[in-house]
C-alpha cells in the first residue's frame, strides 16, 4: 500500500486517475480549487443520500454547490476538468477524496498561510 495522500485513504481505479492526473497530494490544484471541490463532494454525498443515485452527476453538483445558477458564477475549467474525469465517482470514493482534501486544507499542501 502507497502513503500517497489520496490513496492512504482508499485507492480505486477512479482515484488513481485522479491522482495521476493532479498529483499523489494533489499538488498540482491550488487551495482554492480544493475548497471548490470539497464544496462539491459534500453536496454530491448528500445528494447521493437523497436522491437516485445514477440521476446526479458531479457536475450538477458543483453547479448546485456554487450556486452558478444564482450568483452567475462561472465554474473554473479545472473544476469541470476535475468532475469530468471523476465521472460515475461512488460515494465511498467521494468521502475518501472529502478526507484527503480536508488534510490537505488544513494540515498539508493546501493551508492557509497565517501570520
Amino acid at each position: 500500500m502507497t502513503t500517497d495522500l489520496v490513496t492512504y485513504y482508499g485507492q480505486t481505479p477512479i482515484i488513481d486517475q485522479l491522482v495521476d492526473n493532479y498529483g499523489a497530494y494533489l499538488e498540482k490544484l491550488d487551495r482554492e480549487t480544493k475548497l471548490l471541490l470539497r464544496m462539491a463532494l459534500t453536496n454530491y454525498v448528500f445528494m447521493q443520500e437523497r436522491h437516485e443515485p445514477s440521476g446526479y452527476t458531479l457536475i450538477e453538483a458543483s453547479r448546485d454547490a456554487l450556486f452558478v445558477r444564482f450568483i452567475g458564477m462561472d465554474m473554473p475549467q479545472v473544476l469541470v476538468d476535475i468532475c469530468s474525469h471523476l465521472k460515475g465517482l461512488t460515494q465511498d470514493e467521494a468521502e475518501t477524496i472529502l478526507s484527503a482534501l480536508q488534510h490537505q486544507i488544513r494540515w498539508g499542501n493546501a493551508r492557509q498561510a497565517v501570520s
